[in-house]
């Protein structure tokens, strides 16, 4: 959730109230069963399905409710489990079709019930992951995407279009994240216009700002005004500058490290934090940490920081951390410009080897076929690597390293078959 640690999550402002009022009611209707909610990235669109699955629950419109985050590289699997641990199974089944034969079973014997699919980016197979979306007359789909056309395409009956906040609605949002009587409000107003309605942009940059002189806030607008900051295709510019701006705001070197490490995993993904420990360990980003335990305290500290900056968000428990979306495309791009020089390739990210990658100190690959990795790759300034997939050749990663002098941290997550690690006695 994006206002995961602001109060609960969901404001009710006027723009929202009207919307979760009208999905409620259509929810309500017989014979509406698949209903999507739309908007541009951060505006709110997972915080409000939480608030309708909420306020659902004291209604008793439904038997049960279930959610499942697509995401942009959607995985069968992977919903297929959100799903069985909402309803509380495991699955003995090894297969994918197995799953969803059990899984089709399971909602079938349950009269009514929604099945929520947040952060929906292409058409969904729901044969394949086992919703009995067509014969189960008592089975009701609500989803949210950043496209129209997906919801269309789906089949929704109804679709409602979440704006982004008014003046009046941004305003309100922006003095209660700052927390107490502002010394400049024509300034901080001028702020928050910059911040185009966007929940997640006020958020950030609010929180940056809090108990901050008027030096930093003159300069706030004025790096807000600027277009020299950079965007992303599809990203409202606004957005990308407000986050950058709150990332440049950082206080130490090792929040933003911190923060950068969080890129090295895909979308919506639960983040080990125990990675972040050693991979920052390897790199030497803690130079007052004597020892891993020491680190470990000191990386949960700076993930505290970043949750209450609003850069971070929670994960599935207090050893995990998520990043929403919209933040980790940004602090991708900061992370593939020099000093950092990241290389990320996440599911449909994945476009193929660079021409030029001696430059890289960081690459991660998720997942990886090492056979597809170049044959004398020369990464001579390469310190962390993380590989995560299905297979793995000792004889590949061999010879793969042999270009890896500053090797630091080699990461491989979920690669069997491993009884050696590389055996070039050049790696550091």
């Amino acid at each position: 959730m994006i206002w995961s640690t602001f109060k609960e999550g969901f404001k009710d402002f006027k723009s929202r109230m009207t919307c979760v009022n009208s999905v409620i009611e259509v929810l309500k209707n017989e014979e509406v069963r698949m209903i999507g909610i739309c908007g541009m990235g951060g505006v709110g669109k997972t915080t409000m399905v939480k608030e309708i699955i909420k306020r659902l629950a004291g209604l008793k419109v439904f038997d049960n409710v279930v959610m499942a985050v697509v995401s942009q590289s959607p995985s069968i699997q992977k919903i297929q489990l959100e799903i069985a641990e909402e309803l509380g199974f495991k699955y003995d089944e090894n297969t994918e079709s197995g799953r969803a034969r059990r899984l089709y079973g399971r909602l079938m014997e349950i009269n009514k019930i929604l099945i929520v699919l947040d952060d929906v980016w292409t058409e969904l197979d729901f044969e394949a992951i086992g919703l009995p979306y067509g014969p189960h007359k008592g089975c009701k789909v609500l989803l949210t995407s950043r496209n129209l056309e997906v919801c269309n395409a789906m089949g929704s009956q109804e679709i409602f279009t979440i704006p982004v906040l008014t003046p009046e609605e941004s305003w309100e949002l922006f003095r209660e994240i700052v927390g107490k009587p502002l010394d400049y409000p024509d300034l901080a107003k001028r702020v928050t216009n910059e911040c185009a309605g966007l929940p997640i942009a006020i958020l950030t940059v609010a929180k940056a700002l809090e108990n901050k002189r008027k030096h930093v806030w003159d300069d706030a607008l004025k790096q807000l005004q600027s277009s020299a900051l950079g965007s992303i295709s599809s990203m409202n510019d606004k957005v990308y500058s407000s986050i950058q701006w709150s990332y440049d705001r950082l206080e130490s070197d090792e929040e933003k490290s911190c923060l950068l490490l969080c890129c090295l995993f895909p979308e919506d993904y639960d983040i080990p934090i125990e990675y972040l420990v050693r991979y920052g360990w390897g790199r030497g980003y803690f130079s007052n940490a004597d020892s891993v335990e020491e680190a470990r305290n000191r990386v949960h500290s700076l993930i505290d920081k970043l949750q209450r900056r609003f850069l971070l968000l929670d994960g599935k428990s207090e050893e995990h951390t998520k990043m929403h979306d919209i933040v980790r495309d940004v602090a991708i791009q900061m992370a593939s410009r020099d000093p950092h020089r990241f290389l990320i390739r996440c599911d449909a990210e994945k476009t193929g080897w660079p021409k030029i990658y001696d430059h890289y100190t960081t690459i991660s690959l998720i997942p990886i076929n090492i056979d597809e990795i170049p044959v004398g790759l020369d990464c001579p300034k390469l310190e962390l690597l993380h590989l995560e997939g299905e297979r793995y050749s000792e004889n590949s990663m061999d010879i793969m390293c042999k270009g890896m002098k500053e090797l630091k941290v080699l990461a491989l997550v979920d690669m069997g078959g491993i009884s050696a690690l590389p055996r070039d006695p050049q790696l550091s």
